[in-house]
């Protein structure tokens, strides 16, 4: 038998080693002669009790006794040819057997005698030796040409116990130590010791291998290195701990039912990834795609790069676009009819006066252009305050509007006012604020928005010097009442918000019957005015068409809110929230690729600290054929300038060069091509009197000429394999600077996508 011959050869060592040490641990030194003597007497002391033993096992659990005479009373069952467990087999029948074992004395450290157990299912079964016979023997041979000792910084589980084994048989001596010991004093250890082979966790490898004190570590007479992982190691790893530790470094994989060398583990993981990645290839519009193994068992990423097409294939939710652009346009005048536009417009030019009076009555409060004849150049404006330091960039796009405005005028480098100042005296704005709030109340049948302005122009001299937080004057005593009616007093918002509404309705309705649910995002959803207008055109498409309405923004405290009045899951399940930034990457929120059909922006990309970035981030998110509808404004609001101006943060896109708070018209249309999104709606049209305002809707369609995958459909192709599998549809597969598809990006977004398998909000 072959547990015969791994004893035969564990004892032959054994005697080879006489009286030199072959079990090193805690100050204690076994010698070979000693071990062989006290396994032989344990041995003859339970065949005595043979009968007891047929069909049974050693049983010792963990911290039954020390592990180092655990690991003897393993080579104790070799000798008697039975089984050796650490916790009962599943199958066995009835409680364990207790018995007592007289044993010699060994250094003090074993008791005279010992209380063992024996379970069912003991005798060596075939396939059981078989295992162990060829662990055992790819462990020697891995040790074979070594002499002196071998380290071993492992638990004594069943892959050490039979590499000390295969170590006694070649002859060598065991050094046992902590597997809780840290990487600094593990090289410490080796250095002094001088071992020539050691045995490994792979978590110790990996803190090896990264310790800077290695580089420094005398490890000259290390030459093999055997570790036993969960699952396999990279390879740029390995290839480094071959270079710093020692040059042969052989891998076991390691699970509860079995241990097998990292090479077989390695060619059945390259069988099960060619497989996967060959079905998914069979996708018609699949272009290519890549497989990578996921941590924790037989976990898989799959991405998949969909198919370019020249011609423009119909999509679902694509209606006719010229129809639904003039359709949209007219449905928005009639809207709007029963109101003077023009004079809307001009309440909202006399607001942004005002403001503009306001920023010079803040800086008379200050010191500055009290009279017509002061003089102040940019360090009297910045310094005299003083400005703070977050809002520096802010006041010189005061200093530059106020001049186009014609308010100050340019002297050499310094500036003064061009107008009387009991223009901006407090006496002078009292009137206008008050005039402005009946002309607004008129227009929307509310003043929260002059209110809001008022309390703003009047707090500006603290605002900046930074005194006052603009966020406490947007959100008073945390309440979002006031931050809600900006958005929606205005005639402008309302347009805009009723243009959303209009296509959004049109895209529900080419999608009645569909079997797949419209996933819709609505990114920097804040206060939820834009959901709020969008309600009724959910409410009256969910009895006929299926989708899933995902309201997010950066701040939990507005999900909160949000749902507190509107989210009710019985009447609406459909709506779901989620916590969603448009400044960081879509992997780390838990957002993968091509996920979603429609996303929303309600004013939000304003805020965005690089707007381009933040494009290509929902451009990405979107699936082909996607819609991107996004309203914003596209000219400086001077009212904003001196209220909401004092929350944003310094932006590193064309607002930078330009020192504007919003792009322009055509900055957006450029960026938004730039982005891939093709702009199908461009809202409202020159000759509208609300276009002067500069608050525009944008609609966008995505990747038109991409086939439509989602991983839905990738689904059918795999689900015959009996794995965990997560799909993500890219645009394009990562490539290095040589053209080589990126391992490395990939194997990162892999971990990710494994990592939050647990979200219904994640994944296609």
């Amino acid at each position: 038998m072959k547990i015969e011959v791994i004893t035969a050869e564990i004892l032959s060592g054994l005697e080879q080693l006489g009286e030199a040490p072959a079990l090193s641990f805690d100050g204690h030194k076994w010698s070979g002669n000693q071990v062989l003597a006290w396994t032989k007497a344990v041995a003859e002391n339970l065949s005595e009790q043979l009968d007891i033993l047929q069909g049974k096992a050693l049983l010792l659990p963990a911290n039954s006794c020390e592990e180092a005479v655990r690991l003897l009373l393993h080579l104790v069952a070799l000798r008697l040819g039975i089984g050796f467990e650490t916790e009962a087999p599943t199958n066995a029948e009835g409680k364990p057997l207790a018995i007592k074992v007289q044993t010699p004395d060994l250094l003090g450290v074993v008791q005279e005698e010992l209380s063992l157990l024996l379970t069912d299912k003991g005798m060596i079964e075939a396939d059981t030796a078989e295992a162990n016979f060829t662990l055992y023997k790819s462990q020697q041979e891995s040790l074979r040409a070594l002499q002196g000792r071998v380290g071993v910084f492992s638990p004594l589980n069943k892959f050490a116990r039979f590499a000390i084994f295969a170590a006694w048989s070649c002859g060598l001596a065991v050094y046992l130590q902590s597997p809780e010991i840290n990487p600094a004093k593990a090289l410490v250890i080796l250095e002094r010791s001088g071992c020539s082979g050691v045995i490994l966790l792979a978590t110790l490898l990996k803190g090896l291998v990264a310790h800077p004190a290695i580089a420094l570590t005398n490890l000259k007479n290390l030459q093999c290195l055997l570790y036993e992982t969960e699952v396999l190691l990279p390879q740029p790893l390995l290839q480094n701990a071959r270079r710093l530790l020692a040059s042969e470094i052989a891998g076991w994989v390691c699970s509860e039912t079995s241990i097998e060398p990292v090479a077989k583990a390695e060619q059945a993981l390259t069988q099960k990834l060619e497989a996967i990645t060959e079905s998914v290839a069979k996708h018609p519009a699949v272009a290519n795609s890549f497989t990578v193994p996921l941590t924790g068992g037989d976990r898989w990423a799959v991405f998949a790069q969909a198919k370019v097409q020249e011609k423009i294939q119909d999509k679902p939710g694509m209606p006719d676009m010229a129809g639904l652009f003039e359709g949209i346009n007219t449905e928005l005048d009639t809207e709007f009819a029963h109101i003077d536009l023009e004079h809307a417009v001009k309440v909202t030019e006399q607001l942004n006066a005002t403001a503009l009076l306001s920023m010079l009555n803040a800086f008379s409060h200050l010191g500055l252009f009290c009279d017509q004849h002061s003089v102040h150049s940019l360090a009297d404006i910045l310094e005299i305050p003083p400005v703070a330091q977050q809002h520096r960039a802010l006041i010189k796009r005061w200093v530059r509007v106020l001049q186009e405005q014609q308010l100050l005028s340019a002297d050499g480098d310094s500036w003064r006012v061009e107008v009387d100042p009991d223009n901006y005296s407090d006496t002078a704005l009292a009137q206008a604020w008050g005039q402005l709030e009946q002309d607004w109340r008129a227009l929307s049948g509310a003043s929260k928005t002059i209110d809001y302005a008022r309390a703003n122009a009047e707090q500006l001299p603290d605002l900046i010097r930074g005194k006052v937080q603009a966020v406490h004057l947007l959100f008073p005593r945390g309440s979002t009442e006031l931050a809600s009616a900006l958005y929606r007093e205005g005639i402008a918002a309302r347009y805009q918000q009723r243009a959303v509404s209009a296509l959004l309705k049109s895209i529900l309705n080419n999608r009645e019957g569909h079997p797949q649910p419209l996933k819709i995002l609505e990114v920097g959803a804040g206060t939820g005015a834009t959901t709020q207008a969008l309600l009724p055109v959910l409410d009256g498409a969910s009895g006929h068409t299926q989708f899933d309405y995902q309201f997010t923004d950066i701040s939990a405290a507005f999900l909160d809110s949000f749902f507190a009045q509107h989210g009710d899951q019985e009447q609406r399940p459909w709506l779901r929230r989620g916590l969603f930034d448009i400044d960081r990457s879509l992997r780390s929120q838990g957002f993968s690729p091509n996920s979603f059909d429609v996303i929303i922006a309600g004013g939000v990309f304003n805020a965005a600290h690089n707007t381009d970035a933040s494009l290509r981030r929902v451009a990405e998110l979107l699936r082909p054929g996607g819609w991107f509808i996004m309203t914003e404004p596209t000219s400086e609001e001077f009212w904003v300038m001196a209220s909401q101006a004092f929350m944003l943060v310094d932006a590193v896109d064309e607002r930078t060069d330009s020192g504007a708070t919003f792009l322009s018209l055509s900055q957006w249309h450029n960026a938004l091509e730039a982005a891939g999104l093709q702009l199908a709606m461009d809202l409202p049209v020159s000759e509208h009197p609300l276009s002067r305002q500069g608050h525009r809707f944008f609609a966008c369609r995505a990747k038109q000429h991409q086939m439509r995958l989602t991983a839905d459909c990738l689904t059918e192709y795999i689900d015959h394999f009996d794995s965990e599998i997560f799909i993500q549809v890219l645009d394009q597969l990562p490539l290095t600077i040589d053209g080589e598809v990126d391992n490395v990006q990939l194997q990162e977004w892999a971990q990710s996508m494994g990592s939050h398998q647990g979200d219904s909000s994640y994944g296609n």
